[in-house]
């Protein structure tokens, strides 16, 4: 033992003691790991929403990745990026979080991932100098109770932490939801489905209850049973009055007979007062009329559910002033469909009702007829009462003259808003701002077009750390007016964030406005070009723009015969609240906004509603793994400089700091060596 303990206090056992502490070392980081997120987004690390909702888990929550081994190199960084988010989960949550790693070498993966809804995507692949395509998995699913959710194909890592965290607080939601149900509460599912469809010939009517019958089974499994399906064959009579109570379809035909006649489809999920009727109808194809909807009815059924079910936050779109449509596809429905997962709109007509008190935020989009003086101070009320509103309104509308080649005829937006927007310190111009940096097209005939009213708005044009912009490399800015915030800055009780600005190369154009890259030049002078603001941000307490309510008057004159009149006007904001405003209404529309909400502007309008609704975790989440940092070079010459920098001049500054090192090294080690042995004769100094 002597002999033992005098040779771990001797030189001899380092090197064994050393290999032991690496061993055990690895052993403890092994449990008790740690990583650096050096990217300035944090991609690499969870937000703190995600956090918070594995870490207060009730039930258990599992989460199996299916992902082929062999993925080529072009989606490998997607395999490793999920793995290692799903690590970061893993590590925040509490017991009930559980993440496996299924090996697809193995049928029995397969199968299951088939049975979950899980299929191969095709991958392109680069190998022995042939590009081809390979077929490898690359989904997940969620389990949450009997639930289940499938994220399939997972081909970029684009918003994946923010798409897996508002899916799994759905499912917790939903399952909460319904285990919330007392116990003889059901869910009802009801087929309306007229028999005479079958005489008829429509495809798919004879079989469409034994293939909805099936899916309500394996739906329902999944639901805790609380489910209940029954099939209806509703009376020709019967038919108009169930279309206007559900607004499902009616098929209008003549019988046998000749008598004009009805019959009625559709699948009602229902609770309650609450409906929501799935989309089952009759449509014509190439082959003839069929029913339409029968390929994933349990899809649709599990979509239902969440719509029913769902907590949504309800945001008021208000109407009546010829605003932009989120109900058409043309205008603004894809802003609503990104809009569905988080909030409900509702359509709000000030003319005949109130903003409700629970509703929190409004959307004012794109109006060009003028408010009324009440509809205006329900508004002013509101804002000041602590409420939110966003508006979107133009500096100039299309008064649709003029449609030749799509040019328009644009005149300036005479909104009464601006009598609010002038009180609360914001003046709008009526005009729309054009670019030199913007939007830009190669064309086989003209060459290099430039879209002058589709500004180019980079990272130094978009507010610096806000949760709105943060991560945002540039966004399409379209056909707007300019804003002017200088008087809302002297405002001691607001706050203002200039959001979004044209380059320092704009200008602004009030009349002979065109939008046809072939017509519209810069101006030789260059006095004309300025900076403009295209979104603002107003956040504190706001000044109201009435004196005195505007039914005041009406309510004195109606209580002449009382002893008293009562008057509820708020002078000045009672609680703090936030105004956006934003140039363009354009920018909600489906010219820039795509149905799965991947474009830049996309992200912009969906993170402005995420913050004015107290979601600001959502805006960080939405866009942290965005790699859209551009150059903004204005010449080939110096893109051509930062090209080389980057490919060689890293080398050469690490290459000339190692020189400088040993440089230094060599002169300390000559001038130690001068000082203690300036004898020493196998140096030549010199």
């Amino acid at each position: 033992m002597k002999k033992l303990l005098s040779w771990l206090k001797s030189p001899k056992s380092d090197f064994l003691l050393f290999v032991i502490f690496l061993v055990l070392l690895n052993l403890v980081g092994h449990k008790a790991f740690v990583r650096l997120d050096l990217t300035a987004p944090q991609s690499y690390s969870l937000s703190k929403a995600s956090k918070t909702l594995v870490k207060n888990l009730d039930s258990p929550l599992s989460v199996r990745v299916f992902f082929s081994d062999n993925i080529p190199p072009v989606a490998a960084n997607v395999s490793q990026y999920v793995k290692d988010i799903l690590t970061e989960y893993k590590g925040a949550a509490n017991k009930n979080f559980s993440v496996s790693f299924m090996d697809m070498s193995k049928a029995e993966n397969e199968d299951l991932a088939h049975e979950l809804g899980i299929y191969q995507t095709q991958i392109q692949e680069v190998k022995n100098y042939e590009v081809g395509l390979k077929q490898v998995y690359m989904g997940l699913a969620i389990t949450y109770g009997e639930s289940v959710e499938v994220m399939n194909p997972i081909q970029n890592t684009d918003g994946f932490e923010y798409n897996l965290t508002t899916k799994m607080s759905k499912m917790i939601a939903m399952n909460d939801t319904l285990s919330g149900l007392k116990k003889d509460e059901k869910i009802n599912l009801t087929l309306y489905l007229s028999q005479d469809l079958t005489k008829l010939g429509i495809s798919g009517a004879d079989q469409a209850e034994q293939i909805i019958r099936s899916a309500f089974d394996s739906v329902n499994k999944q639901n805790l049973d609380r489910l209940v399906f029954k099939a209806v064959n509703p009376a020709a009579d019967d038919a108009q009055a169930l279309s206007e109570k559900y607004g499902i379809q009616t098929i209008a035909y003549k019988n046998g007979e000749g008598v004009s006649t009805k019959a009625v489809l559709g699948l009602v999920l229902e609770h309650g007062e609450d409906f929501y009727a799935l989309p089952l109808e009759v449509q014509r194809s190439f082959f003839g009329y069929a029913i339409s909807g029968l390929d994933d009815v349990a899809s649709l059924i599990n979509e239902g559910l969440k719509t029913l079910f769902s907590n949504t936050t309800a945001i008021g779109y208000i109407t009546g002033h010829d605003e932009v449509d989120h109900n058409s596809e043309a205008q603004a429905a894809n802003l609503e469909k990104l809009m569905s997962g988080m909030y409900e709109l509702t359509d709000i007509d000030l003319n005949s009702a109130d903003i409700p008190a629970a509703m929190s935020s409004i959307i004012i989009n794109g109006p060009k007829v003028d408010f009324t003086e009440e509809e205006l101070y329900k508004i002013d009320q509101f804002l000041l009462r602590g409420g939110n509103v966003m508006l979107f309104l133009d500096g100039v509308v299309d008064d649709g003259r003029n449609q030749a080649y799509g040019i328009g005829n644009y005149v300036a937006n005479e909104s009464n808003l601006e009598r609010l927007l002038e009180k609360y310190g914001v003046n709008r111009g009526k005009n729309m701002v054009m670019d030199k940096n913007s939007l830009k097209n190669i064309n086989p005939q003209y060459g290099e077009l430039n879209y002058y009213w589709v500004p180019a708005l980079h990272k130094k044009q978009l507010a610096k750390k806000h949760p709105i912009t943060n991560n945002l490399g540039y966004v399409y800015f379209l056909e707007s007016g300019s804003l002017d915030p200088a008087a809302a800055k002297e405002n001691k009780n607001l706050t203002v964030t200039e959001i979004a600005k044209s380059s320092e190369e704009g200008w602004a154009l009030e009349t002979g406005i065109t939008l046809h890259p072939l017509y519209l030049q810069p101006p030789t002078d260059s006095s004309a070009f300025g900076q403009y603001d295209l979104a603002v941000l107003l956040e504190g307490k706001f000044d109201s723009a009435f004196d005195v309510s505007p039914l005041a008057k009406n309510s004195a004159e109606s209580s002449a015969e009382n002893q008293f009149v009562t008057s509820n006007h708020i002078k000045s904001s009672v609680l703090p609240g936030k105004l956006f405003v934003s140039g363009s209404s354009a920018i909600t529309t489906s010219q820039v906004i795509d149905e799965e909400g991947s474009s830049p502007v996309s992200m912009f309008v969906m993170n402005v509603i995420d913050y004015m609704n107290g979601n600001e975790e959502l805006c960080t989440m939405r866009t942290k793994t965005l790699a859209a940092n551009n150059l903004t070079v204005k010449s080939g010459l110096a893109a051509g400089l930062w090209k080389l920098f980057n490919q060689y001049g890293l080398v050469l500054l690490v290459a000339i700091a190692w020189i400088i090192v040993w440089r230094m090294r060599v002169v300390r080690r000559r001038a130690i060596n001068k000082k203690y042995n300036p004898d020493d004769t196998r140096t030549i100094n010199k």
